[in-house]
């Protein structure tokens, strides 16, 4: 799908934010049970404490030295030609990463992809890109700068895999964060051909509003719906990338924007005459392990009442789902309370985020594609707030996808 197509643009994510992306889904200890990385980002891999019943290195000599203790797999296809970078960091262990690779066979089908590979590392056809050995407690990866922590990026063509090893020295449950880049040679790529231009303009007179659906994660042009409201001229709902309006006089407009396989977005932005406006609209793709913060959505003090207000947000979530048909998600419930998790608050969470969940099936969403859970004050995004904003923050619903 060319909306999820890798870019020029280098996607570098804040590394010390949680993660969005949870790596323990298979039997990640195998090859054979190897995690995907789609895309650049942010991810945690969840090690499993032992090392994989499957998986031989025996064929590789150069390898004999090597003792599997805790092993991780994850790969990594390469859409477009380009170089495949990632820092990561661990825990107070030793770890051995190494990275083989293997083109993508003419016509072979994805779902035979991973167990071919896997054949092919077991008969030591494979080819061994990087080995690299480090210590913990200290940022390792691939990179343009290399030193005693880092190797020089891979360089990837259109299709090619890379499968990547982790091997910790300690047998525990041990969980390594891991930022995914990728510099894309977009020497070839015809970027203009994926955008749609609707320019609403009908003269040169008068200054432009500019606005952009872009990919979050590979910023490619993305076509979706893009609904205006509140003004006196431009009110309606356009369909394509690029949109081009005609300013002639101040209006603060409402903005809605809804593209299927990504997260709806909302947004208010200000214009007046004489002065251009561009704006770019970062769309984040909907896929599993992705979250989405519902803001708007209130609760009165120390109840599951909604608020005022709330439904506006929730009429926009309950569109996404049915634009969205196959998406099931996690609604997740938090509140604000100083000091450990209390029973209280868990299960005031817990009955906040099946509110959520009962509007949503008494507007037609069904039951199935729907779980809530409540998780108290563990995840509050101000710990020590200081301002009754922060505290409001912390009491907060979001979702989270679970099935594509």
């Amino acid at each position: 799908m060319l909306s999820r197509l890798l870019l020029p643009l280098l996607i570098s994510l804040p590394f010390f934010v949680f993660s969005q992306y949870r790596m323990d889904v298979r039997n990640v200890a195998d090859c054979y049970g190897n995690s995907f990385i789609k895309h650049p980002g942010d991810y945690e891999l969840q090690f499993t404490g032992r090392k994989g019943t499957e998986t031989d290195l025996s064929a590789y000599p150069t390898l004999a030295g090597l003792q599997l203790n805790n092993t991780f797999w994850s790969s990594f296809t390469a859409p477009h030609d380009g170089l495949f970078m990632f820092s990561g960091i661990t825990e107070n262990c030793i770890m051995d990463i190494l990275i083989f690779s293997a083109k993508k066979k003419e016509g072979e089908e994805s779902s035979s992809r991973f167990t071919n590979i896997c054949e092919n590392i077991e008969v030591g056809t494979a080819v061994i890109e990087r080995i690299l050995k480090v210590k913990g407690n200290q940022h390792f990866g691939l990179n343009k700068s290399p030193n005693e922590q880092f190797l020089y990026g891979l360089r990837m063509t259109e299709g090619m895999e890379v499968y990547l090893l982790f091997n910790a020295s300690i047998s525990q449950r041990i969980k390594v964060r891991l930022n995914v880049e990728y510099e894309v040679d977009y020497s070839d790529l015809d970027v203009e051909s994926l955008k749609s231009v609707i320019d609403m303009r009908r003269s040169n007179k008068h200054s432009e509003l500019r606005i952009q659906l872009r990919d979050k994660s590979t910023g490619l042009p993305i076509k979706g719906k893009l609904l205006i409201d509140n003004s006196k001229r431009i009110n309606g709902l356009y369909s394509g990338s690029d949109f081009i309006f005609s300013i002639q006089e101040r209006e603060h407009l409402k903005l809605s924007i809804d593209v299927i396989g990504y997260f709806f977005q909302d947004q208010e932005v200000f214009i007046e005459a004489g002065i251009n406006k561009e704006l770019t609209l970062w769309l984040e793709p909907a896929e599993i392990g992705k979250k989405m913060e519902l803001s708007g959505i209130q609760f009165k003090t120390g109840s599951s009442e909604l608020l005022k207000g709330a439904e506006i947000k929730l009429v926009r979530l309950r569109d996404f789902l049915l634009l969205n048909s196959s998406i099931h998600i996690e609604i997740e419930g938090h509140v604000f309370e100083f000091g450990e998790s209390t029973f209280a608050g868990r299960r005031m969470s817990v009955a906040r985020a099946n509110t959520v969940l009962k509007y949503l099936v008494d507007s037609g969403v069904s039951r199935s594609r729907l779980s809530a859970k409540g998780y108290g004050n563990e995840f509050m995004i101000y710990p020590e707030p200081k301002f009754d904003w922060q505290e409001q923050a912390n009491r907060r619903v979001e979702i989270r996808i679970l099935k594509e």
